[in-house]
């Protein structure tokens, strides 16, 4: 291109002094020097617009190129996503299924009316969870549907070495949320929090606005970290959870686990979730 530019000048040029005679002088073979200056500012028009518009091209191409790339790496994080979430998913479910199902056969017999709440807690949660898995996004509220249903299973199992709280202003409950981002914190506060503990304790989720990203905090009781065990149930780790959040909010998100700064013992799990 380089060179085929230039060069379609200087044969136009040829070409219009062999057609109009007399008027138009030639460049080659006969050419004065006077026509090289007559020619000068044509050439030089000539060459600005072919660099103009082979920059502009060469701009268009690496457009193309660039938006190519991000829809790429966009679709590449939305399927780590989902493949981050069904394997979440699929490690969390089964195994808080037939543990509730064991429970509440063994309740039947001696406790029919707490077997028949439990069932009624298992029946919300499955349709909560059942919902989570038809739509691609869910809300802050129907998470918390669905791990207040937990909870109670929970309760219910445990008895008075559990109690728990969930202090998150309804106006908030309309705001979009991820899937699983908060159950297994709640999840890990369950397993390696309370049950662990001989008195139990108290589970507290709460949910506030700090400017523009929302809070939401995992508080237990329990027996605490112990040695920096800051594992989440069945054995996924923290670093998925911090992973996902990554990959659908960047740095703007966050999760961190630490030691309650206000009580004796138990953790406190924190999500800061970006709300755009």
């Amino acid at each position: 291109t380089v060179v085929i530019a230039p060069a379609s000048v200087l044969i136009g040029f040829e070409i219009s002094a062999a057609i109009v005679r007399g008027n138009v002088p030639h460049v080659f073979g006969r050419a004065r020097l006077g026509t090289w200056d007559n020619y000068g500012p044509s050439l030089l028009i000539s060459a600005i617009l072919f660099v103009c518009v082979s920059l502009f091209l060469q701009s268009m191409r690496m457009r193309a190129t660039l938006e190519t790339e991000r829809r790429e790496a966009a679709e590449a994080r939305q399927s780590e996503t989902a493949a981050r979430l069904a394997l979440l998913q699929a490690q969390i479910e089964p195994h808080f299924l037939f543990n509730t199902l064991a429970n509440v056969q063994s309740l039947i017999e001696r406790d029919p009316a707490r077997a028949s709440t439990m069932l009624d807690s298992l029946n919300r949660y499955l349709r909560a969870s059942l919902r989570r898995t038809r739509d691609a996004t869910s809300t802050l509220g129907e998470e918390l549907e669905l791990v207040e249903a937990l909870l109670k299973i929970a309760s219910i199992r445990l008895g008075e070495r559990l109690s728990y709280t969930i202090d998150v202003p309804a106006d908030l409950h309309a705001l979009p949320f991820s899937p699983l981002l908060l159950q297994p914190l709640v999840e890990n506060a369950l397993l390696h929090g309370i049950e662990p503990s001989i008195d139990g304790g108290v589970i507290v989720i709460r949910g506030r606005m700090r400017g523009d990203r929302l809070e939401l905090n995992v508080i237990d009781t329990g027996v605490g970290l112990g040695k920096s065990d800051t594992r989440l149930h069945g054995g996924i780790g923290l670093a998925n959870v911090a992973a996902r959040i990554r990959t659908l909010h960047g740095e703007r998100g966050r999760v961190r686990v630490e030691t309650n700064a206000a009580a004796a013992h138990g953790v406190t799990a924190t999500l800061l979730i970006p709300i755009d």
